[in-house]
């Protein structure tokens, strides 16, 4: 019984980092990153008053 109670801490924190590895969460931020949904800069001409 006290083998059980030093290993459960290892095995749940062993668990928990498999769950989280594998969460949706996890495999969005591994996604490789899109420049298309980069915002792009707008060109605007230059302000010329009128003489």
């Amino acid at each position: 019984m006290k083998t059980i109670n030093t290993l459960f801490p290892f095995i749940a924190a062993l668990g928990v980092f498999f769950l989280a590895s594998n969460s949706a969460m996890q495999k969005k931020m591994n996604q490789n990153y899109s420049t298309d949904n980069e915002i792009k800069p707008i060109p605007v001409e230059e302000f010329k008053p009128n003489e």
